[in-house]
């Protein structure tokens, strides 16, 4: 006989019959009471009624095939990772298998690894039959991780924009340019892995990692101190060359400047064999050379530029070079060169300034400077000056009266600066006096911070305006006693010409022509147009 505190089974030679000293339970009590102590094939009308009147009945017939003992099943999941223990439950006679028993049955099954004894014992506590429990888990690998390079500057993700943030479209690039010692790239080094083990004590291993190197060409090389990083070792565009990072001392492009490049700011040579599109830019500190014309765009290099096709700025954009400029032709643009500019064709409506001198000849072709502005240091030289409709051009050789001006507004100023310095010392030596007797007083402080600031302002624009003095001074030089404009064919009415300060305005066409400035006659007169010719500015 068996029980609990509800009920109590007894097994009969007729029968196992099940009573109850209470009818306070419920159906699913009974249910369970039955399954607990593996009494699994019961008359369901006989159970029904008990539970109906309370009364003790026969549940079932006996028989020896189930009347067995507790069986303890083993399984091993998840490639030997963990061990659960199932109980088949015993007759309800019978025992069931203690902590021990399962502890040798897991040990049978070769589980030996990460035994939770709490966790048997709780299972057999809770007689939890046919109800497979976790009891055993062996301890996974740790996996490690690959090795890998991380772009700090990447040739093909120029630039990142936030939701927020406002684009100029003209002024960005999708050129990557680096500069000595900026770091590139660095090298994340491979992790290594912890094999595990599973509950029978084999080895769990962990899965392998990879190692990965720097791949780079020219201009890049590890860095000295932690070879880790990857440093650029020239100023250059930063290129991907089929997955070898390399820095290219000149930047070759070869499509157009527009929305799809963006803006170039490059520190070596840029050649561009498409055109530069209306807005955008080009800055370099080498040579510019483009084999497309160039719009309303902004030009400018440390060294020359030669556009083969052509300027059409539409009153936009400035070509600049410290070096020659070279182009086919120019409408409305604005170009300044401190060397000379070259024009194969015409130049019209435009505003050249040159160092040394502007040239629009080219045999066999009608190179032609109409309407807008000219001016060069030494020389202007062309085919065609003007226009037979008399427009409006004018043509300054020499230092432009604009700048000389500017320089007697310097002198001036210069003049000025040093009479006011010179009221200033001695109010300030007599200050000074005063505050090394102790008789300066507060007003006289006052003073003399005013005097002391007003000095160091007017030093700095003495100092800046005597720099510029002297620039142009450096430019006067080089044109004095110099200065010529030819015209090959035929110079046009409405002309207005400048050599070094004086002026003349052609009234009548005039053909084969040099204008150069006679000092003595303070005019400028008319010469053959090989006058002094090989001699730049005559």
């Amino acid at each position: 006989m068996i029980g609990s505190e509800k009920f109590t089974l007894e097994a009969l030679p007729d029968g196992i019959y099940l009573s109850s000293s209470t009818k306070d339970f419920k159906e699913n009590e009974v249910y369970a009471y039955l399954k607990e102590y593996g009494i699994v094939r019961y008359d369901f009308k006989a159970i029904r009624k008990f539970i109906t009147d309370g009364e003790r009945c026969k549940v079932s017939l006996r028989n020896p095939a189930f009347e067995k003992d507790a069986k303890i099943l083993v399984t091993l999941a998840g490639h030997k990772m963990t061990a659960s223990v199932e109980i088949e439950p015993p007759f309800f006679a019978k025992p069931w298998p203690s902590v021990e028993d399962v502890m040798s049955s897991l040990s049978a099954h070769g589980v030996k690894v990460g035994i939770d004894r709490k966790a048997v014992e709780s299972l057999l506590a809770r007689k939890l039959g046919s109800q497979p429990v976790v009891v055993a888990s062996g301890i996974p690998a740790v996996e490690g991780q690959d090795a890998y390079i991380e772009l700090l500057k990447d040739p093909d993700r120029p630039f990142e924009v936030s939701d927020d943030e406002k684009i100029d479209f003209w002024s960005r690039s999708t050129i990557v340019t680096v500069h000595p010692g900026q770091e590139i790239a660095v090298k994340h080094p491979l992790v290594s892995g912890k094999n595990g083990t599973d509950v029978t004590g084999g080895t769990v291993k962990y899965k392998p990692v990879r190692n990965v190197e720097f791949s780079f060409g020219d201009g890049l090389k590890r860095d000295d101190v932690n070879p880790l990083l990857l440093v650029a070792t020239a100023e250059g565009q930063l290129k991907n060359e089929h997955g070898r990072l390399v820095v290219l001392p000149e930047l070759d492009i070869h499509r157009d400047i527009d929305f799809a490049v963006g803006s170039i700011d490059f520190t070596g040579a840029v050649k561009i064999h498409g055109a530069v599109r209306d807005g955008f830019h080009v800055i370099a500190q080498g040579n510019i050379d483009i084999h497309g014309p160039v719009e309303g765009a902004d030009v400018d290099s440390q060294g020359v530029i030669v556009i083969h096709g052509g300027v059409r700025g539409t009153g936009k954009g400035t070509i600049r070079a410290n070096g020659d400029i070279s182009l086919n032709f120019c409408d409305q643009a604005t170009i300044r060169s401190g060397g000379s500019i070259l024009v194969k064709n015409a130049v019209l409506h435009s505003r050249l300034y040159a160092q040394r001198a502007v040239i629009a000849l080219d045999s066999g072709k009608q190179s032609q400077i109409a309407g807008g502005r000219i001016e060069a240091g030494l020389e202007v030289a062309c085919n065609i000056l003007g226009s037979e409709m008399g427009t409006k051009t004018e043509v300054i050789v020499g230092l432009p009266p604009e700048q000389l001006e500017k320089r007697k507004v310097f002198t001036s100023e210069i003049k000025r600066c040093e009479e006011n310095l010179e009221r200033i010392e001695p109010n300030l030596a007599l200050l000074k006096k005063l505050e090394l007797s102790g008789q300066l007083d507060d007003p006289k402080r006052a003073m003399m911070m005013k005097l002391t600031k007003m000095k160091f302002q007017l030093q700095a624009a003495l100092e800046g305006m005597k720099k510029e003095l002297t620039e142009l001074d450096e430019q006067l030089a080089l044109v004095r006693d110099k200065g010529i404009i030819r015209v090959k064919e035929i110079c046009y009415g409405g002309v207005i010409i400048s050599v070094r300060g004086l002026k003349y305005i052609v009234n009548e066409p005039c053909k084969y022509t040099s204008f150069i400035a006679d000092d003595e006659k303070r005019e400028i007169v008319l010469k053959p147009y090989d006058y002094n010719k090989g001699r730049l500015g005559g």
